[in-house]
């Protein structure tokens, strides 16, 4: 392999020289030294930045926190004192009123400028004036920026003391509900960790930090999951996914900024549930990015928006950038671990294992977390057991970095040590198997079970629901129950696939809110979104309990896998309100004006307008109330996900045991796996057809080496389901037949 020629020629290659390190190395001091930092104890600030190596000079100009009306990042705002020509030496830059003061840099080697002791207090602006090579000046925000109250204009000074933690005992692994990436009593692995994934401005009409603690104290009630997931709250324009962030550091003012963040965090670790930080460290956002004006961090354009410089000409405080970044959510928001977005997109497998290790130094247990998509790849996982010291590690990454610049090589680390990641071909097996009933996701199923123990499992995350069509399951399974796209009118398929996704939505919401609804205008909804065929009331009440069942067996088939586990918000409790792509750019109101086709084309791709104060709103959790014949379908989905856990807690098996078999039906759709720890042995029968079976097992390779009782079946009428159980029967060697429901799932454990 490449790699193994890398390392051995780093060993003998006598011609090569380790790249010249500045003086510092990255020690804590060093990695909290970034940006603009204020000293308590002088009541000044210290600024320091990474800018352009070939730059001139560097100033910083700071405006009292007060002064209002000063002018936007975009204008120029200086006066420059010195030699006219092209040899202009800059001598001094100086506002042009008296409403800031600027203050020149100190340069020190390769493109770092620092300035100490400056006169600015928490909440003051600033800024950076950057003279580059050919005397032309850029005035840009702080790549470090802590907060930043618009991604248009000046950074703000951050408080450091701007909260006082309360759970101390969970901050100091004394709560052992707290779940740890090295376990080791009294705290607990990753092994328990069920993942809750929510979005803050969808957990309540305002869409802030604070009003987002009511739904924090119903996850802990429900008692389902251990922690909850946020999707990136880094700052972006608008209230949206977070994926767009353009302010690594800085907290989304509109959610409620960086202390109403840190209470909700603290309040959650109050309530027994860890919390997870998603961060996207694989591009920029496309509003509100000047990073490219700041020096060398980015390396051209994405298909998301700037891809980042991370093996590139000057690289080196690129990568420290984004793993200071890491580092700077685990220690100022005290979060129990991290989820990094798409981390195959970095395209640099050596960022991936800087963060790691950085992580791993300085937060020992802070778990990280992959959504890698590379089908998963051995070494995102694999962990690096060398003894080497954690500079070395460090010297190792930039060596092998500079080394393959130099040859315009590729390659990747053997071992980069994430703690788990997304798992994403067991994740498109069931979701392919619950919603089509599809035999070649069962054979994927039955090949991926026993890779996934140290994985995160999911049936559907935010990208499952929002990048297609906004619907989550249960409208998915509605949908094609009804093969309702082969009855939409459109002009293209793609316009037919979207009618029929929100027409399934539209039904979704009727059938189990109103039971009242009359045949006619049931008749006009679906002809309004293009049905040319009619679906009665009693078939689209059907469908809707299919759904429901579906919905069940894909949440019981991720939990009965050994390993860490994640659901998104509200699955746990049957929600439907969907979950639409939404965001706001800073000029799109402008450019909608001008453009009449603007929303027409969005709608035409999406099934709807993705405007912030459109989408949003239909997208709040718990907006649609079930009523009617399906009045006790949300308490029915969160007493099946409860109980599914105690069996769970019960069973060592189920927790951390080892899956020494399985079978499966392709006629009939079945899979079973059975589960060992110890002397705890389970059996988990899933059926993922419409279809009731009622036979005997034995010829799928069914245990006969004792008797088995049903401890569970999501078919229980207290469940929502038909009440086709086993009644809690033994299951013998002389006897083995058995009922298994359509779409349903059974645990059978040894006695």
């Amino acid at each position: 392999m490449i790699v193994q020629n890398v390392n051995q020629s780093l060993r003998t290659n006598k011609n090569y020289s380790r790249p010249q390190q500045p003086a510092f190395k990255r020690n804590w001091a060093e990695h909290a030294s970034w940006g603009a930092n204020y000293i308590k104890e002088t009541g000044k600030t210290n600024f320091k930045l990474f800018s352009f190596p070939d730059a001139k000079a560097v100033f910083v100009e700071i405006a009292d926190k007060a002064v209002a009306g000063l002018s936007n990042i975009r204008e120029r705002v200086v006066h420059i004192l010195g030699a006219a020509g092209t040899a202009l030496a800059i001598t001094s830059v100086h506002s042009k009123d008296d409403e800031s003061k600027v203050f020149p840099m100190e340069k020190k080697d390769g493109g770092i400028f620092e300035a100490k002791d400056i006169d600015a207090k928490p909440e003051d602006k600033y800024r950076y004036i950057i003279v580059d090579k050919n005397s032309d000046i850029t005035i840009v925000k702080d790549p470090y920026a802590k907060k930043q109250e618009d991604i248009h204009g000046w950074s703000s000074v951050y408080n450091p003391d701007n909260y006082e933690w309360k759970n101390t005992d969970w901050l100091k692994g004394k709560d052992s509900r707290r779940i740890v990436r090295k376990p080791h009593e009294p705290l607990r692995g990753l092994k328990n960790l069920v993942i809750e994934e929510i979005n803050i401005p969808t957990l309540s009409d305002e869409g802030t930090f604070e009003k987002a603690k009511a739904q924090i104290d119903a996850i802990a009630q429900r008692g389902i999951a251990t922690a909850i997931e946020l999707l990136p709250v880094e700052n972006t324009y608008s209230q949206q996914w977070g994926y767009d962030g353009v302010d690594k550091f800085a907290v989304n003012e509109k959610l409620g900024g960086a202390v109403q963040l840190k209470e909700l965090i603290d309040y959650a670790h109050g309530k027994g549930l860890n919390v997870i930080m998603d961060m996207v460290p694989n591009h920029m956002g496309p509003d509100g990015d000047y990073l490219a004006q700041t020096g060398p961090y980015e390396s051209g354009a994405g298909q998301f928006g700037a891809k980042l410089n991370y093996e590139g000409a000057d690289n080196r405080y690129v990568r420290d950038w984004m793993a200071n970044a890491a580092l700077w959510w685990a220690n100022e928001f005290k979060v129990d671990g991290i989820r990094f977005d798409m981390t195959k997109e970095t395209a640099s497998d050596y960022l991936l294992k800087q963060i790691v290790e950085e992580l791993n130094e300085h937060n020992p247990m802070v778990f990280t977390i992959a959504e890698d998509g590379r089908d998963n790849k051995l070494s995102v996982t694999r962990y690096d057991d060398s003894d080497n010291t954690h500079a070395d590690k460090l010297d190792f990454i930039d060596m092998n970095i500079e080394f393959i610049r130099s040859r315009n090589w590729k390659t990747t680390p053997q071992a980069i040590g994430f703690d788990s990641e997304w798992d994403f071909p067991l994740m498109h097996a069931v979701k392919t198997a619950v919603i089509h009933n599809n035999q070649t996701s069962l054979n994927e199923i039955d090949k991926l079970l026993h890779t996934s123990q140290h994985r995160i499992k999911y049936a559907m995350s935010h990208d499952e629901i929002g990048n297609m069509d906004g619907t989550r399951l249960i409208p998915k399974v509605i949908a094609q129950y009804l093969n309702l796209f082969a009855n939409m009118d459109g002009a293209n398929d793609a316009e037919k696939g979207q009618k029929a996704a929100q027409l399934a939505q539209k039904l979704a919401e009727v059938m189990l809110t109103n039971d009242n609804i009359t045949s006619t205008e049931l008749a006009k909804i679906q002809s309004d979104y293009g049905s040319s065929v009619f679906y009665d009331k009693k078939t689209l009440k059907n469908a809707l309990k299919a759904a429901l069942a579906k919905q069940r067996l894909a949440q019981g088939t991720i939990m009965t896998i050994p390993g860490p586990k994640m659901f998104f918000q509200g699955d746990d409790r049957a929600e439907i309100a969907p979950f639409k792509f939404f965001r706001e750019f800073s000029d799109e109101k402008a450019h909608r004006a001008q453009d009449p086709n603007y929303a027409k084309n969005i709608i035409q791709k999406k099934g709807y307008d993705t405007l912030e104060e459109i989408a949003r709103p239909d997208c709040v959790v718990g907006k649609i109330i079930p009523g009617g014949s399906f009045k006790d379908a949300s308490e029915q989905m969160v007493l099946y996900n409860q109980e599914l856990q105690r069996v769970i807690a019960e069973n060592p098996a189920l927790q951390e045991g080892e899956i020494i078999s399985r079978y499966k039906d392709h006629d009939k759709l079945i899979h079973i796996h059975r589960l060992q720890k110890d002397n705890n042995s389970i059996v988990v029968l899933k059926n993922f057809s419409d279809g009731f079976y009622d036979k005997n097992y034995s010829s799928l390779g069914f245990p006969k080496d004792g008797n088995w009782v049903e401890i569970f079946n999501s078919d229980d009428v207290k469940y929502g389901g038909g009440g086709k159980t086993n009644n809690e029967r033994m299951i013998t060697d002389a006897d083995q037949n058995m009922s298994i429901a359509a779409n349903s799932i059974v645990i059978l454990k040894k006695v």
